[in-house]
């Protein structure tokens, strides 16, 4: 009788001293930031953590406010996930960490570890940066000469996959978009006739939506049922699946382009993409043809994903503010009239940027930014302790929500940032790929997004030609779509729509 009492007692008692170790952990471990997203002494981590996906911009608005405006002292915060505790950490630390060494705050390790890259296999940047070093020192210096193929991939994607009516017809963006860019970005990573390749097209999407999909579902668990969830969740399996896939379609191509480039017989157009870069400057432990193909998919992901949602948010902030979209068309019409159009020729739409640029502070990728995994501890100026392990961060959209910093930041101003490079000196500054203290978006220093300079051409890119060559509005009755969250998270509206249709002899694209 007395065993029987005991197994009825074991199974709450085990959960009794979890719920008391969570309340420990998440009180005395960490660093000492006042601490946010949690109501009382007696929520565990779980709680907070759900809180957190449930309205992350309320937690760290939250914490922002508390912490970082009281008085004239702006200090760090800390909130609570279930794979670590977050400090957040003031703007005016963003010098500070810029200048600390990768073998102290490293920004690879939090990426790999925000998408719980020992699941996903996205812990594969943690090996090898040949990604970043071609995009740094091949792709963006070569902007130029592949704007051409951008341009020329745009033109074939619209005519595969756009209404070419005159009469207003139903479009969902997000998807459409979707395939707007995963054609325009396979066309510069593998270039001609694979990235016009239909199970390519699907494995450079797909991938990045299982990947999204793994993340925000288990997230939402303690880090101890990780390794169970891993083998259960079908969006793990199919991640994994496109990973091999990718590899059985790009591996013979890769070996193909060696043997070509062993005898320069590589053509310049086949040369002139990211797949070829990396297999001519991998080094040793880099070269290896299923880890080239890894790499491959991992660089359209971050593409794809950044490229796809600020395009989307772009078009849904046109139709809501319709008089911008008259002024983009007219500068575009201006600039396209002066010179023959080229690459240069989007550096002079500074309306454009602007308000691409204004509908990123509204619909930021991510609540977070410049995330770094400190592999060492650090006392910061203010006196801060960041022990090893940390993970910190930066409120990107608290800060630009911030009045201090950006002037009636709850107005969308299209032409704000247009407006502030007029000022004298300043018409370097402001720009959508252009990184600053206040703007971190991309993150900032030596380790911001090295492909954020080809993610506003192609942005553009495609902006250009669906804004001269076809009109958009809300459906009758319907505003701007909601956007959606999860965890820091912020995606556009899957489901929302849009009335597009062909402008027909007004059609005045400068490509």
């Amino acid at each position: 009788m007395l065993d029987d009492w005991s197994v009825f007692w074991a199974f709450p008692a085990f959960l009794l001293c979890l719920y008391v170790l969570s309340i420990i952990s998440v009180r005395l471990q960490g660093p000492k930031a006042p601490l946010v997203g949690l109501k009382s002494i007696f929520e565990p981590r779980l709680v907070g953590n759900f809180r957190f996906f449930k309205n992350s911009a309320a937690v760290i608005s939250e914490g922002y406010s508390k912490a970082m405006l009281t008085g004239s002292s702006k200090e760090a915060f800390r909130f609570v996930r279930n794979d670590a505790d977050m400090v957040v950490l003031p703007v005016s630390m963003v010098d500070e960490i810029k200048a600390l060494p990768i073998e102290k705050a490293n920004p690879t390790v939090a990426h790999a570890h925000n998408l719980l890259g020992s699941y996903t296999k996205m812990d594969l940047i943690l090996h090898s940066n040949l990604h970043f070093r071609m995009i740094q020192t091949r792709l963006t210096p070569m902007l130029g000469s592949l704007t051409g193929p951008m341009e020329d991939e745009v033109k074939f994607a619209l005519n595969e996959q756009f209404p070419s009516s005159e009469e207003w017809t139903k479009m969902k963006p997000y998807h459409t978009i979707l395939g707007l860019v995963a054609r325009t970005s396979a066309r510069v990573f593998v270039g001609l006739p694979l990235c016009r390749n239909e199970k390519w097209l699907e494995i450079s999407t797909q991938f990045t939506e299982q990947i999204f999909v793994s993340v925000c579902f288990m997230r939402l668990f303690p880090t101890w049922t990780h390794p169970i969830l891993s083998k259960l969740m079908p969006s793990i399996w199919k991640g994994h699946s496109y990973i091999r896939q990718s590899q059985k379609l790009l591996v013979p191509e890769i070996l193909r382009r060696k043997e070509l480039m062993a005898t320069d017989k590589l053509d310049r157009g086949t040369h002139d993409t990211l797949l070829s870069w990396m297999i001519e400057c991998a080094d040793a432990s880099e070269s290896d043809p299923n880890h080239l193909a890894h790499l491959e998919i991992v660089i359209s992901l971050a593409a794809i994903h950044t490229s796809q949602m600020n395009a989307v948010h772009v078009l849904y902030d046109l139709c809501a503010h319709p008089d911008c979209l008259e002024e983009i068309r007219q500068e575009i019409r201006e600039v396209g009239g002066e010179v023959d159009w080229q690459k240069t020729s989007y550096a002079q739409l500074r309306k454009l940027d602007s308000f691409m640029k204004e509908s990123q502070r509204f619909n930021p990728p991510s609540m977070l930014s410049y995330h770094r995994v400190m592999q060492w501890r650090h006392v910061l100026s203010d006196g801060t302790i960041l022990p090893k392990g940390a993970h910190i961060c930066m409120p990107v959209n608290a800060i630009q929500m911030d009045p201090e910093v950006t002037t009636d930041p709850e107005v969308f101003d299209g032409l704000r940032y247009y407006k502030q490079r007029q000022n004298p000196g300043e018409g370097h500054l402001h720009q959508f790929a252009t990184t600053e203290k206040n703007l971190l978006n991309f993150g900032h220093g030596r380790y911001a997004c090295p492909g954020r300079f080809f993610a506003s051409l192609e942005i553009k890119v495609i902006l250009v030609r669906l804004i001269m060559n076809y009109d958009f509005k809300f459906l009758d009755g319907r505003g701007r779509p909601p956007n959606l969250r999860a965890h820091e998270f912020l995606f556009p509206n899957p489901d929302g729509e849009l009335l597009v249709r062909f402008r027909g002899s007004d059609a005045e694209s400068p490509f």
